[in-house]
This record gives structure tokens, sequence and C-alpha cells, in this order.
């Protein structure tokens, strides 16, 4: 019988290796979940695609290796990712072990971090600045999603690979990759989707529903965003702004705002796209960048943080003074 270690190297051959040899952290992962029962996995507020993607995946592994895992997170999840935990069964149970996926900082679990932030037993993510405090992580920025960590880890623990998990896993890496077209996505991305393809995945139905897809309030949305274009820096930085009464004029929902932050950055010419959302307490920005603006720098200046092209921020001030402190900073690094 294949050993823990025997699995992670057979993995990451499988798929290309990786950009460095984390095999020894894949194991220690691996090895703490397989001695883990009553799992409960966490994911972000706000949950996306890599996220949700990650969290089921692994939940559904567990299940498969006869323990008790459920799923947690903050805040309603969108109805488009449903598909994800269909079929599943409702465990209850006391959790004893908590794992979190694709989250950079504690904050981050939103209304649940007081509850959770100090229980925290494996962190698996992917993003710069990680600041989980957790006794066994694995973080590696060069992976394109958290989901090809989790496609690792699930190999090395032994677990049978079947089409929900393979969905989960292809939406989540579909999502953060933008379609597998931004500039994250590495041999081993496409190596990885292969592997998952082969479960039966509906790949261009996941496609279609998680990317393509648009309600008419979401279009209607879009279309007043894109009343507020302004460009600054040369036009090389665009900026477009979704207010509280936008959204309430269209009926949008939250998962309406998905897509809205790649409208700025896809304008020919503009190398630092950001779009302000309108919250309680001020603003929530996303960056969107090239090569020559790095998003989670900029974001990082801020509090925020991210990937180099796909980051995040908060602000308290105004609408004028948030969006001079924005194009100030994109200024200085365009220099």
């Amino acid at each position: 019988m294949a050993t823990v270690k025997k699995r992670a190297k057979a993995a990451l051959e499988l798929c290309g290796g990786a950009d460095k040899d984390y095999t020894d952290q894949i194991v220690k992962v691996a090895k703490a979940l397989l001695k883990m029962n009553n799992v409960l996995i966490l994911s972000h507020r706000s949950p996306d695609g890599d996220t949700l993607g990650c969290a089921y995946a692994l939940c559904r592994g567990m299940r498969s290796l006869g323990k008790k895992a459920a799923v947690k997170c903050a805040d309603e999840i969108p109805g488009k990712y449903s598909f994800m935990y269909e079929g599943m069964e409702q465990q209850t149970f006391e959790p004893e072990h908590f794992v979190t996926v694709d989250i950079a900082g504690a904050h981050l679990l939103g209304s649940i971090a007081d509850e959770y932030e100090k229980k925290i037993d494996v962190c698996i993510d992917h993003h710069f600045r990680n600041s989980i405090e957790a006794p066994v992580k694995l973080v590696d920025t060069d992976a394109s999603a958290t989901a090809e960590l989790i496609w690792l880890i699930l190999n090395a623990m032994g677990v049978k690979m079947d089409k929900e998990m393979a969905s989960c896993l292809f939406a989540a890496i579909s999502t953060d990759t933008g379609c597998f077209k931004y500039s994250n996505v590495k041999p081993r991305t496409h190596l990885i989707a292969v592997e998952l393809m082969k479960y039966g995945v509906d790949c261009a139905g996941i496609n279609f529903k998680l990317i393509d897809e648009v309600s008419q309030a979401q279009l209607e949305l879009k279309k007043q965003a894109l009343s507020t274009l302004e460009y600054f820096c040369n036009n090389q930085c665009a900026i477009v702004t979704v207010t509280s009464e936008m959204i309430q004029q269209t009926g949008a929902s939250p998962e309406d705002l998905d897509g809205i932050s790649n409208i700025p950055r896809s304008i020919s010419g503009v190398e630092c796209g950001i779009t302000m959302r309108q919250i309680n307490d001020g603003w929530k920005i996303s960056v969107r960048s090239s090569e020559k603006v790095n998003a989670s720098d900029l974001c990082g200046k801020f509090g925020g943080g991210g990937h180099k092209a796909a980051a995040g921020c908060k602000f308290s001030e105004s609408y004028e003074e948030t969006k001079k402190q924005l194009v100030d900073a994109v200024s200085e690094i365009l220099k």
C-alpha cells in the first residue's frame, strides 16, 4: 500500500511538479487531516468559487474516508454554487478540528472570526501575506488557486476522486483563473484540470454558469457602473463606481456584483482597473492589474492584499478622498 509521501510525490509528478518542492508540507497536511474527525471547514466571507470549491471538495473527500465533516461560511452562499453541495447529507456533530481554505487572514472569516480564529488547526491557501495562525500550514503563492493544493492533498490522503469532488475543484480553478486566461495560470494548472476532466466534469456548463451567465439585474448594474467610468494616469488607470443606490435600483444580489471588477481592466491601454463599491462603512475596493502594477502591493498600502493581478482593500474615508489616495498610489507605481 502506497504511503502518504509516495502518493504526494506521484500527484506532483502527474501535474508536472511545482515551482518548489513542498512534498513534505503536503505530507504534513495530509497526515494531519487523516488523523482528524468531526472537522469544520471554513470558507471566507463573500465566498467565491475557489474557497467554496476547496471547502466542498475537501468535505466530500473527508466524508469518503468515513469522517464527519461540514462547511461553514459567514455569508450566504450564492445559488450558482449549489451544485457543489447537492446530494450532501446534513451531518450533526460537535466540531473538534477546524480547517481554513483560501483564507489569507482571520478577519476574512467575517462575522465568525471571533469564534474560530484561535481554533484553526490547518490552513491551506495561495495568497500573499497570509497571517493565519495554525500549527499546520500550506501556503503556495505560485498556485493559481487553492484548489490546486487541495487536489494534491486529497491525492496524498488516498481519497478516491469522483465527479462531484472533481467538479468542485474544476470550478474553483476556473473561477480563480478567469476561465484559464489570467497570468496566474501555469502548466500545472492545465494538467490538474485535465485530470479533473477525466471524471466527467461538465466543464462547459460550469464555465457558462460561473463565468459567462449574467442576470438582467447584473447587466443593468454593469450599464450603470459604466456610466461612472473615469480615466487617470494618462488613461492607464480606469475607475468605475458602484453605489448602494445603484444596487437598490437594479435589485442586484451579492452574486450579481461578480464580474463588475473585471470591466475597467479589460479596456485597451489600462494597466490598473479599479472598482469602488459603496458599503455601510465606506468603500470596498477591487483592483485588477497588468504586470506593470502589482495589485497586492497596491492594496497592501491600505491594509488589504491578494494576488499580483487581483487584490482588494477597504476605505472608511469619503468617496473623493478614497479615489484620490488610490489614484496617487497608482500614479506613483506607474512612474
